[in-house]
């Protein structure tokens, strides 16, 4: 395999842009691990960036209760879009901390439901975004599957060094995957300021 036929900061210049200029990012995070937890707080404390918090145990509680999750994903959403109006990156993230299940079975499910309420949330605002950067590879995986609806990707290189840009469906959405243990505390936040920079540039 040959060098990446773009560098980071032509990578980061891919960021979509509408007829009033660059359009705006939003991050997810899906991972919990350590590190996850603290790029999350330096991300958060930019003052450009604006945090969600999808909380776990009250998600678990209406899986367990078979309630449906329209009222969470929808005050989700809301609140992205409150953030957006404002001007600042919204940011998207599940509480932290491990949630208990009753079994490895129940902790799939729960995994699986909260990536796909993510995943429901980012598709419903990406012809609005310039960018998204998704950590955790569950995460990822189902935003690009089943919130995106895309079977392949355009892989345009790294970013940062694990962090791999690509190209997500016909509108060319540029997506950042960022697996959950990778990196340092200041990554996540270096990554999104590099996708800011370059795409005002």
């Amino acid at each position: 395999i040959g060098p990446p036929p773009l560098d980071p900061a032509a990578l980061a210049s891919l960021r979509r842009r509408g007829s009033a200029g660059p359009l705006p990012g939003l991050v997810l995070v899906g991972s919990h691990v350590p590190l996850a937890d603290a790029q999350l707080q330096r991300l958060l404390a930019d003052p450009a960036c604006g945090g969600v918090e999808l909380s776990v145990p009250e998600l678990a509680l209406a899986l367990q209760a078979g309630q449906p999750l329209a009222a969470l994903e929808a005050a989700c959403q809301e609140q992205l879009e409150q953030h957006l109006r404002a001007g600042r990156t919204p940011v998207l993230y599940t509480s932290r901390g491990e949630q208990p299940c009753a079994s490895p079975e129940a902790r799939l499910a729960l995994g699986l439901a909260i990536a796909e309420l993510m995943a429901r949330v980012a598709a419903a605002l990406a012809e609005r975004l310039g960018y998204l950067i998704s950590k955790g590879g569950i995460t990822s995986h189902t935003l690009l599957a089943d919130g995106l609806g895309v079977a392949s990707v355009q892989l345009q290189g790294q970013l940062l060094p694990g962090l791999s840009l690509v190209l997500a469906g016909p509108d060319a959405l540029p997506l950042l995957t960022f697996p959950g243990n990778l990196g340092e505390p200041g990554t996540l936040h270096e990554a999104w300021r590099r996708m800011e920079d370059g795409g005002s540039a």
